[in-house]
């Protein structure tokens, strides 16, 4: 007889942590990347609803510049603008950053042109494309003399200086086929042709010289070393979100105001921008500051707040002390001094007791001569002499590029003339404050007048007349900078004379 053998109980497998974690890993790791899904979605749900709510309020469409090798900026192309900073408009810039709507490079037959270059004066974004005063002139004048259809072309660019306006005569402007070009002078001009670039984009520009002995030299060395800093870099990375972001539009509409206004921010750009050119400044003048600096400092403190009113006091002790000096030292003083007839005598005054000293009588300027040493006086003319040296350098540089763009213009058919633009700058200059090394905006005009004047081509001066009229009354042809409607209708009256001689055959 046998027995059945007991049945086998198999042992449930022991579940081990490694296990358990393999089991509960992919389902954790599921979640979280289900979460940061959803996360990033709603993000780009989140932006593209501000960026669409954006555009229907017109807001954040102000960043309309981009780098440019060689002119340091130019306008984005394709780009919608609502414009708010002064003013109001709303334009297009077209395939060339142009604003003129259904514009062709090539001429249309029967048709005369006349290209404008200048600063935020020509650009006019302030105001919109109808009211600028090259449409105004377009639609009043029509016609030129021999019949031709009137066409006003608009290259003006915020910030440009002659150099980028002669850089764009050659290389964009020509190509347009104009009758007629004219140059908009404006009242830095002369010195942002030769002005390092800083922390904002439309300061970035190249630099025109003409040493003598030397050819002209336009050059954009600055411009390209300006892109490879950590700033332009920056600003290149991100050029497609600059052009298509509005929020981005925001954020640099605050940066400009900041770069402006804040020095904080411009420090702290000014570091990324050139960290190491900053590390050097900050190290150095930290190196320079020793005990010895301190006590100095302190003593040229205290030293400074004896010569307040408070400190105009001479003690007794002091008063007995001068008997002691040499008759040599008090010829010296004497030969110094006031004379002793125009002074007050304190030699007999009774003292009042409880009175320990008593206020000198301050000798008026003007019994002291001016006297001013060899040495001042060689320094101040060292220091006349670089500023009309540098001052010269830059007007014929200004006349080199004028010239050459003259002849530029003769070469292709078009005729050549300059305008001094109208400029709020130079109404509130005043003998105290008058402008870059004492040239007013008036002074540069009467030189480049001059060189026009020399070289053949038609000048028009729309500065005099404003600063002819009533303060009240030039002030309504301007926002805070830039023209008005009603600015643009004194361009427009100012520049028929001009726009006249242009026309004719």
């Amino acid at each position: 007889m046998t027995t059945a053998a007991p049945p086998k109980i198999e042992k449930a497998p022991v579940e081990t942590t490694a296990g358990k974690l393999a089991q509960t890993k992919p389902p954790r790791l599921r979640t979280w990347l289900t979460f940061a899904g959803r996360l990033i979605f709603w993000q780009i749900v989140a932006i593209l609803f501000a960026e669409f709510t954006l555009s229907l309020a017109g807001l954040g469409e102000e960043e309309i510049y981009k780098l440019h090798p060689k002119y340091g900026f130019v306008h984005m192309n394709n780009k919608r603008v609502t414009w708010r900073s002064e003013g109001y408009s709303k334009s297009f810039f077209g395939p060339d950053g142009m604003r003129e709507p259904n514009l062709t490079i090539q001429k249309p037959a029967g048709v005369f042109r006349v290209a404008l270059l200048g600063d935020s004066i020509v650009e006019s974004l302030q105001v919109p494309l109808e009211e600028t005063f090259g449409q105004k002139l377009e639609k009043q004048l029509k016609k030129s003399a021999d019949g031709k259809e009137l066409q006003i072309l608009n290259f003006g660019n915020s910030g440009y200086s002659t150099a980028q306006e002669y850089l764009q005569l050659k290389d964009k402007v020509l190509k347009y086929s104009p009758d007629a070009v004219i140059v908009f002078y404006n009242h830095r001009d002369l010195f942002e042709n030769w002005s390092p670039p800083d922390q904002t984009i439309t300061n970035v520009r190249p630099y025109a010289l003409h040493l003598p002995g030397q050819p002209l030299t336009v050059d954009n060395s600055s411009v390209k070393q300006w892109m490879n800093s950590p700033r332009g870099k920056f600003l290149r990375s991100i050029e497609w979100v600059r052009e298509n972001s509005r929020i981005w539009g925001l954020i640099s509409a605050w940066e400009t105001q900041a770069s402006f206004h804040d020095p904080v921010y411009r420090t702290v750009v000014a570091f990324f921008t050139s960290p190491v050119k900053q590390l050097q400044e900050a190290t150095k003048q930290i190196s320079q500051i020793t005990p010895q600096t301190i006590l100095t400092s302190m003593q040229n403190s205290f030293s400074d707040a004896s010569k307040s009113a408070s400190f105009k006091i001479k003690f007794i002790d002091e008063k007995q002390n001068t008997a002691t000096k040499t008759d040599a030292e008090n010829k010296t003083v004497a030969a110094k001094s006031v004379s002793a007839k125009d002074k007050k005598d304190h030699s007999k005054d009774e003292l009042d007791p409880a009175k320990a000293s008593y206020i000198l009588d301050a000798p008026d300027l003007k019994d002291f001569p001016s006297q001013a040493s060899a040495a001042e006086t060689e320094a101040k003319a060292k220091e006349k002499k670089a500023v009309n040296d540098y001052l010269n350098l830059m007007f014929k540089t200004l006349r080199s590029m004028l010239t050459e763009m003259n002849d530029d213009c003769k070469k292709h058919g078009a005729k050549f003339a300059v305008a001094a633009a109208p400029s709020k700058l130079a109404l509130v200059e005043s003998a105290d404050k008058i402008g870059m090394m004492d040239l007013s905006y008036d002074g540069q005009i009467v030189e480049v007048k001059r060189i026009c004047e020399q070289l053949g081509i038609p000048f028009a001066d729309m500065q005099a007349d404003l600063q002819a009229m009533p303060r009240d009354e030039a002030n309504k042809c301007f926002y805070a900078m830039h023209l008005t409607p009603q600015g643009h209708d004194y361009v427009v009256k100012e520049s028929q004379g001009l726009f006249k001689t242009l026309l004719r055959p």
